[in-house]
């Protein structure tokens, strides 16, 4: 067996900047924290661990934009995914961000994006990654926020209940970043557990869902590919013969920009936990080896396929569920299914719960009618123990159930311009967020223009 190794290391990290607000985290919801906190007034520092905003949009591949939209008409059924001419619930950031990405595209791409007002369509939900980089950046250069690429989260030194700074290793090596309040937007909720913030981890089984790494193929012939139903029949068969080592139950492709070109959100790897060194890069080969799997059968058994082209491939895998950090209030699957309304309601949410199986194969989907949505309290994103900490990403205080509903980028990024709220008007009154009047926050995330009247 491995035994440890002992060492103590001390040495002065300087601090190469102080700020209001600290976001840690530069995915949908560190862009959400950062730009909301700085048009409400704070001086804000966003540190990202890559060179690239956008998270999972960017470095994982991901696509497209899930709908999180509300039909006020009342007028469709409670089981369809059909979500056109309804009502965008995330915004003002992400509906921002969706038409930042927009000005990137080609002219007539960008035309039917920028047609549906809403974001609606699968124009306005695809997912450039390189230009939802780019966007995310804009958005927050644009609205003032100071950028630290390059920048990890190592530690963070607490002091009396309250983050005294963020420990970093930087290419400068290890610095410090001193700020009046903290938004963890790190997705696995890293920050929150340096400082120590009480968490949970998985569902019933003990395991979180599955990690996905997500691909492209492009060279494709779409005029020769049988319907998804008989490439399932032939996946099903190449499982069975031992050619795919994907538990999957199907394979999951999506449509893109360019007719000739998939996207495959169908890899699955189970077992591995997202918070652990080892098993994360364990998680990263079985995805890769599943992605070379993928292609080698798609090219010698599907027609259309012969010449796929590995367009691109997700940097990072992609992480559905780690650490969800407790905090003043918990929301249930009791809560998605009674649609709960809260006075102090800072996101809403339609999405199904979706939880893909921890253990291998099968998916449960449970939809609510297109006119209906749970909001998410601000006693969520407040943490439990530690004073000056907001959680802005996927990991905040709710269970197994609906974090797979709220996890998705469009809510998520409504959860972090929250935090971000939230962080601005801790660090001007010099109040904790466990003292801040959530009904409050609501109230100033409507005046910037959040969908929560």
């Amino acid at each position: 067996m491995p035994g440890s190794y002992h060492f103590k290391i001390e040495r002065d990290i300087p601090v190469i900047a102080e700020a209001d607000v600290l976001v840690v985290g530069g995915g949908p919801g560190g862009l959400g924290a950062a730009v909301m906190a700085a048009r409400a007034g704070a001086k804000v520092i966003l540190a990202e661990r890559f060179g690239i905003l956008g998270g999972m949009a960017a470095v994982g591949e991901v696509h497209p934009f899930m709908p999180n939209h509300c039909d006020t008409k009342g007028a469709k059924a409670n089981d369809s995914w059909d979500h056109s001419n309804e009502t965008c619930m995330d915004r003002p950031v992400f509906r921002e961000w969706e038409l930042a990405i927009a000005s990137y595209l080609p002219p007539s791409l960008r035309e039917k994006a920028l047609s549906d007002p809403e974001g609606c369509s699968h124009e306005a939900r695809s997912v450039a990654k390189d230009a939802a980089a780019l966007a995310a950046e804009d958005l927050c250069l644009k609205a003032g926020v100071k950028i630290l690429y390059h920048h990890t989260l190592v530690d963070a030194p607490v002091k009396g209940g309250r983050i005294e700074c963020a420990v970093f290793n930087s290419k400068s090596g290890f610095v410090a970043i001193k700020a009046k309040a903290y938004v963890d937007s790190s997705g696995d909720g890293d920050l929150a557990a340096l400082a120590g913030a009480p968490s949970e981890f998985g569902g019933p089984s003990g395991s979180c869902q599955p990690m996905t790494t997500c691909f492209k193929l492009s060279n494709l012939d779409p005029s020769r590919m049988p319907p998804l139903s008989r490439i399932n029949e032939l996946y099903a068969k190449a499982k069975a013969e031992g050619v795919l080592e994907c538990p999957r139950e199907n394979v999951l492709p999506f449509p893109t920009f360019n007719a000739d070109t998939i996207h495959f959100n169908t890899t699955r790897v189970v077992g591995r936990s997202a918070i652990d060194g080892l098993a994360l890069s364990e998680a990263e080969l079985e995805g890769h080896k599943q992605v070379k799997q993928y292609l080698a059968w798609l090219r010698s058994s599907v027609p259309g396929y012969e010449n796929a082209q590995l367009k691109s491939m997700a940097q990072h895998i992609g992480i559905r569920e780690s650490r969800r950090i407790k905090g003043l209030a918990w929301l249930t699957r009791e809560d998605f299914m009674k649609r709960s309304k809260f006075a102090d309601g800072i996101a809403r949410c339609n999405y199904p719960i979706d939880i893909h199986s921890a253990t291998g194969s099968g998916t449960e989907l449970v939809h609510m009618p297109h006119q209906e949505y749970f909001e998410i309290p601000y006693g969520c994103i407040v943490p439990l123990g530690v004073g000056n900490l907001l959680v802005g990403s996927r990991c905040i205080s709710v269970d197994h159930s609906v974090h797979s509903s709220m996890r998705v980028m469009p809510v998520v990024c409504s959860v972090g311009q929250a935090a971000g709220m939230a962080a601005a008007m801790s660090a001007a009154s010099g109040k904790e967020p466990a003292k801040l009047d959530g009904m409050e926050v609501r109230a100033k995330l409507k005046e910037q223009g959040a969908w929560l009247g």
